[in-house]
């Protein structure tokens, strides 16, 4: 015979039931989009979002939006997707998206040269860049980053030396010291032009080939600027003048006339005369 327990019975009823309305609760408080505790928990207003995020705010506005219309904003509008990460209160959360389902872009690969980056962050129009420092290079960012990189370091050196009025406006120019918290006032560059000593010969230069195409043009460039430096000077204040200054203590009638004399002996063979001193 068996005997019936009421106890026993009403104690496994009991727990079912509290199991079962505990599991309610917690589905209910739980929002049914992962997304929307964001808010909740960064104390957020959506409404807020309206005008600064205008395309997040016409997906999350919607009752039944999901995850994967947040994704799909996510890949539709990555600077809205970047400035709400940078909002202060999502900012301290440190979210793990991952966790909510969330398809975080891969992040952007950052060309890096240091005055590529500088230039960038500046904000300076192209208008200006033409009035300033025309010559001033930029990376090919088609091609890999690190070969490139490798490539434009010789070609911003080039650029220092030939033009070192360009650099000399890009240190100084109201964009770029502004985001230079050690600038002082105007800075002047402290050296001669590079070309000036640079190996010339009576006859006009021409351009070498030795498998370095940027190196190799700008030695051709330096001796180009030194010899119509020395033998045109006309020529070379409409070529280059513009580019270049001197310092006062530089004097520039007595280097043309020491250069071209060596080279006019050294062609004639008399060069060097060990018994008259140079």
């Amino acid at each position: 015979m068996r005997l019936f327990y009421p106890f026993k019975s009403n104690c496994k009823l009991n727990a079912f039931l509290l199991f079962f309305f505990t599991c309610f609760t917690l589905s209910a408080a739980l929002p049914s989009n992962p997304f929307e505790s964001v808010f909740e928990t960064a104390k957020i207003s959506k409404q807020d979002l309206s005008r600064s995020l205008p395309h997040l705010w016409q997906v999350v506005s919607k009752e039944d939006y999901s995850i994967a219309d947040i994704n799909a904003w996510v890949s539709s509008f990555p600077k809205e997707w970047k400035s709400f990460n940078e909002l202060p209160e999502i900012k301290k959360l440190n979210i793990a998206w991952v966790t909510l389902g969330v398809a975080v872009p891969a992040a952007e690969k950052v060309f890096g040269h240091s005055l590529y980056q500088w230039y960038k962050a500046s904000g300076i129009t192209d208008e200006k860049k033409k009035q300033l420092f025309p010559h001033f290079p930029l990376p090919d960012l088609r091609k890999d980053y690190d070969q490139e990189l490798s490539v434009y370091e010789q070609k911003i050196g080039t650029w220092q030396r030939l033009y070192p009025e360009e650099y000399e406006h890009f240190l100084n120019a109201p964009e770029m010291t502004a985001l230079n918290p050690y600038y002082t006032g105007y800075y002047t560059l402290p050296y001669l032009p590079r070309f000036i000593g640079q190996a010339i010969e009576l006859n006009k230069p021409h351009k070498q080939d030795t498998g370095n195409s940027v190196m190799d043009d700008y030695n051709y460039q330096l001796q180009l600027r030194n010899w119509y430096f020395v033998f045109k000077p006309d020529e070379f204040n409409r070529l280059y003048g513009k580019d270049y200054k001197f310092p006062d203590t530089f004097d520039i009638k007595t280097y043309r006339e020491y250069t071209i004399r060596i080279l006019k002996e050294t062609k004639a063979g008399t060069y060097p005369n060990n018994d008259n001193a140079h």
